[in-house]
């Protein structure tokens, strides 16, 4: 069910992003932040997709991780970093984003990542909470991004 990210995966790639984005941040980021898919599809079609793992449900993708080495200024050259970590609405609550979420753990430390980090919205207690419950821990950096507060979570692997 999860494998990695293709380039004919863009557009769909793209509609989850802008569909989970429209779901989580809709009371803490302005309307003039939110993403459009045809923004998110050109995107996608210019990164490496080597760092993304896909959730296919018979050919329906229902989530996204992306990782990498951590693009923090203060990072340890072992730090790793899940960039994104978006699940389809629909498919929330079933089990994909933590199971994504596991996977883009293992494949960080398949790079020889010993710790990671990732930032959530801080005022988005879903996320924090999501990620709380399965060992991460706020490291005390905060930041601001898209007008709203951010805090960094941090967890070895």
């Amino acid at each position: 069910m999860i494998r990695p990210a293709r380039p004919d995966d863009a557009h769909t790639l793209a509609e989850v992003q802008v569909r989970a984005w429209r779901w989580a941040y809709a009371d803490i980021i302005g309307e003039e932040h939110m993403p459009t898919v045809e923004e998110r599809e050109t995107r996608w079609r210019e990164i490496d997709l080597a760092g993304t793992a896909v959730w296919d449900q018979d050919g329906v993708l229902a989530g996204f991780a992306s990782v990498g080495a951590s693009r923090d200024d203060d990072a340890e050259p072992s730090t790793g970093e899940v960039y994104a970590l978006y699940v389809d609405p629909p498919a929330q609550g079933a089990g994909v984003g933590a199971a994504l979420l596991d996977d883009a753990v293992a494949r960080l430390r398949d790079r020889g990542h010993g710790a990671a980090t990732l930032w959530v919205f801080t005022a988005n207690g879903h996320a924090r909470g999501f990620y709380e419950a399965r060992g991460w821990r706020r490291d005390g950096r905060t930041g601001e991004w898209l007008g709203a507060g951010g805090t960094r979570y941090r967890r070895d692997l």
